[in-house]
C-alpha cells in the first residue's frame, strides 16, 4: 500500500506493516486478514500447537495470543484517540503478556475463537468512525498515530505474523 499521508502520519516501526497491507480500504483488509490467519491456523496439528522452531522462540499459539493482545491495545488506542482524548498512553511489553498468558494450557480453538472475537470488535470500532475521528492524532509509547495509522498497524502486524508462521512453522 501506497498511501504517502498514512507514511506521514504514523512513526517509523509501522512503515513495515503497511508495507504488507494491498490497499487503502481499512474495513476491507482486517476481514481480509482475518480470513487469511483462520486459513492458515486450520493447518495447525496438535503436534504443532506447542512447538517453537527454536529454543526462547513463541509457540505457534504465544504467537495467536500475541497478535489478539496487540490488537487489543491497539484497538484501545485508536478507541481513546477517535474520542479525541489526548491523554498520553504508555507502552506494553508484548514479551511480558506473552510469558505471563499460561497458552500451554490453552486449547487452540479458544484462542481463534478470542482472536475472531477481538477482529470483530476491532471492525465495529472502525466502522463507525468518521473521517474526523480516523485524523485524530495523540500519542502512545510517546509516538504519535492516529486512528487510521493503528488500524493499518493492526493488519499489517497481522500479515507479518502469518507470514512468519508460513515460513517458520509450516515451511511454505
Amino acid at each position: 500500500m501506497k498511501n504517502e499521508d498514512l507514511y506521514k502520519e504514523a512513526p517509523e516501526y509501522c512503515h513495515y506493516y503497511f508495507d504488507l497491507v494491498e490497499t487503502d480500504n481499512l474495513l476491507f483488509e482486517l476481514e481480509k486478514s482475518k480470513e487469511l490467519t483462520m486459513d492458515i491456523y486450520k493447518l495447525i496439528t496438535p503436534e504443532l500447537e506447542n512447538f517453537s522452531y527454536e529454543p526462547g522462540k513463541w509457540t505457534i499459539k504465544e504467537v495467536l495470543r500475541h497478535i489478539i493482545d496487540s490488537e487489543r491495545v491497539f484497538s484501545y488506542r485508536a478507541f481513546r484517540f477517535s474520542r479525541f482524548d489526548k491523554t498520553p498512553l504508555a507502552g506494553f511489553d508484548q514479551k511480558h503478556y506473552v510469558e505471563n498468558a499460561n497458552q500451554t494450557d490453552v486449547e487452540l480453538f479458544d484462542l481463534q475463537e478470542d482472536y475472531v472475537a477481538v477482529r470483530r470488535s476491532t471492525i465495529r470500532l472502525f466502522r463507525n468512525m468518521t473521517e474526523e475521528m480516523f485524523d485524530f492524532k495523540a500519542s502512545a509509547n510517546e509516538l504519535t498515530y492516529t486512528p487510521r495509522t493503528l488500524g493499518f498497524t493492526i493488519v499489517g502486524h497481522n500479515l507479518h505474523h502469518c507470514n512468519f508462521i508460513k515460513e517458520k512453522y509450516l515451511n511454505s
